[in-house]
């Protein structure tokens, strides 16, 4: 298929859709190809995604990326580093007095504003940082601690902090909606305008809580985030199918329609896509950018129904 061809299937999927971008050596050069991809949302890591330091963003290449989004708007978020435990560690917990812990969280949230700072700028559109909130084995302390160490963030003005769902592997927390409103009940009132939620279709999957394949379950797991949580915090939304069956507490994405929730039908999928564009929710493929296209399928199919 030439470029010509995708773009031209992929100009025409009707929700707020993009994929995770690898990171281009400069953010100008990352929202460049997905822009040539067609995507409305993008999502990258601003530096490894298994270490704290973070790409350095010089002047000219801000200036150009808030030019390009200008011209083509696009909803802009980040992945922080998977390995960030805001608890602290599995073992031993943040701000209990263990100074080369402490020193580890603080460089962490030095990390974190430095990106939050970055990706504030892009205001085309929806944008924010995802983060895995973190794990511990006492969920309640864990989830309080969490909390503590969000109200010591330094927010930058018009930052978010998208916090995810997790799958219930491990230690994780913040696996279900209740544990991320825990959470957001401990953030000091002047920060909680700087925190939204992530909600990743394969954790839900994993954890096992809502089986998305039925579209009942898509309009329960809606109704439940905006009694719990209220549905303008719902930010982003992971789209990705998983390779695991449902309750396996397992993280494991899958392309879209060959995993363990949209196999048999993609009908409770444009359900779900619908909500989201009913509600300006831009949604992220983590899997594949040729995700791009099976939404292109998708949409040109249900469109002939």
């Amino acid at each position: 298929m030439s470029k010509n061809d995708y773009y031209e299937k992929v100009s025409y999927v009707p929700w707020l859709s993009g994929s995770h971008t690898s990171f281009n050596g400069n953010i100008y050069d990352t929202l460049k190809l997905s822009i040539c991809r067609g995507m409305m949302v993008t999502q990258f890591f601003m530096g490894d995604s298994t270490a704290f330091k973070r790409y350095k963003v010089c002047k000219k290449d801000l200036e150009k990326s808030l030019r390009l989004c200008e011209r083509f708007p696009l909803h802009v978020f980040s992945h922080f580093p998977f390995i960030a435990n805001l608890a602290g560690s599995v073992k031993q917990l943040a701000w209990e007095g263990n100074p080369q812990q402490d020193y580890k969280t603080s460089s962490v949230l030095r990390s974190l504003e430095y990106e939050l700072g970055i990706i504030s700028n892009f205001k085309s559109g929806r944008s924010g940082v995802v983060i895995h909130p973190g794990n511990f084995k006492d969920r309640k302390v864990g989830l309080a601690k969490i909390a503590e160490t969000i109200n010591k963030i330094n927010f930058p003005e018009e930052s978010k902090l998208l916090l995810e769902n997790a799958a219930g592997q491990g230690c994780s927390l913040a696996t279900t909606f209740e544990e991320i409103k825990e959470i957001y009940d401990q953030i000091d009132k002047d920060k909680q305008k700087f925190i939204g939620v992530c909600v990743d279709t394969a954790h839900l999957c994993g954890y096992g809580e809502y089986d998305l394949s039925e579209c009942e379950e898509v309009e329960r797991m809606f109704a439940d985030f905006d009694r719990i949580l209220g549905i303008e915090k719902f930010t982003l939304l992971h789209l990705n199918d998983s390779v695991v069956c449902l309750g396996s507490r397992k993280d494991e994405h899958a392309c879209l329609g060959n995993g363990q929730i949209w196999w048999k039908s993609f009908d409770s999928l444009v359900l779900l896509l619908d909500t989201c564009k009913k509600y300006g929710i831009p949604s992220v493929l983590e899997s594949h950018s040729l995700d791009m296209l099976k939404l292109a399928q998708i949409a040109e199919s249900y469109s002939k129904c």
